[in-house]
C-alpha cells in the first residue's frame, strides 16, 4: 500500500486518464490512489453528500444546508439540527464551481500535483512537522472533528489556506483510505510538500 497521493484539481477531465468506475467517495478514490491507480472524478462521480460540500461540487444554499444537516442528524454525528448547521458553517470548504480531481500515487502522478496526502505514523509526523517549521515557520493545522477528514480536513482546508493540516481522520476515510491504527493523513499543497518530501 502506498504512503503518498497527489491530487490535481483541474476545470476539465484529462486526456490519458480513466474516469473513477462508478460513483465513489473522495476517500475512496484516495484509497484507490494507494493501491496505484490513476483516476479522475467530477461533480457526477462523488456520491458522498458531505464530500461533495466540502469540495465546492454542491451549492452551499439553504436547500443543501438542510440536507446535510438531515443527513449528519442520520449518521448520528450532530445531537440536533443546530448542532449540524453550526458543524457545517465551520467546516473547510473549496468554494462552489464546476472541478475535476485526479488521484495518482505520488511518485506516478503524470502533472504537477496541487495537494499531497501522505499517511504516517504519529512519530513520521512530528519530523516532517519539525522540518516544515524549521524551515518555513509553518504550523500544521490539526483542527479535527472525527467526520469529513480527507473531503474537508485533509483536501479542503490545505488547498483553500495554502498551509498543511493533519487529521486522525474520521470512520470512513480511515476504512475507505486503508489507515492502519497507528496511521493518520498529513496533508500539504505540494509547494509545502518539497520541502519536508
Amino acid at each position: 500500500m502506498l504512503d503518498a497521493v497527489g491530487i490535481v484539481v483541474l476545470d476539465r477531465p484529462p486526456r490519458g486518464v480513466d474516469r473513477a468506475a462508478a460513483p465513489s467517495k473522495h476517500c475512496t478514490l484516495v484509497g484507490q490512489a494507494r493501491q496505484g491507480k490513476t483516476l479522475w472524478a467530477g461533480r457526477d462521480d462523488i456520491n458522498c453528500p458531505l464530500a461533495r460540500f466540502a469540495l465546492g461540487i454542491d451549492a452551499p444554499d439553504a436547500r443543501t444546508l438542510d440536507a446535510l444537516a438531515a443527513t449528519l442528524l442520520e449518521w448520528k454525528v450532530a445531537k440536533d439540527r443546530d448542532a449540524a448547521l453550526a458543524f457545517l458553517s465551520r467546516l473547510p470548504r473549496l468554494p462552489f464551481q464546476e472541478r475535476v480531481f485526479v488521484y495518482s500515487p505520488l511518485r506516478a502522478a503524470a502533472a504537477e500535483v496541487d495537494l499531497v496526502v501522505r499517511i504516517v505514523q504519529p512519530e513520521e509526523a512530528m519530523r516532517r512537522l519539525r522540518t516544515l517549521s524549521a524551515a518555513t515557520g509553518e504550523r500544521a493545522e490539526g483542527r479535527s472533528a472525527g467526520i469529513g477528514a480527507l473531503c474537508s480536513e485533509c483536501t479542503a482546508f490545505p488547498l483553500v489556506s495554502g498551509t498543511s493540516a493533519i487529521s486522525p481522520g474520521c470512520p470512513g476515510s480511515r476504512r475507505e483510505a486503508f489507515l492502519q491504527p497507528d496511521q493518520m493523513f498529513f496533508a500539504l499543497p505540494a509547494l509545502l510538500d518539497r520541502v519536508v518530501g
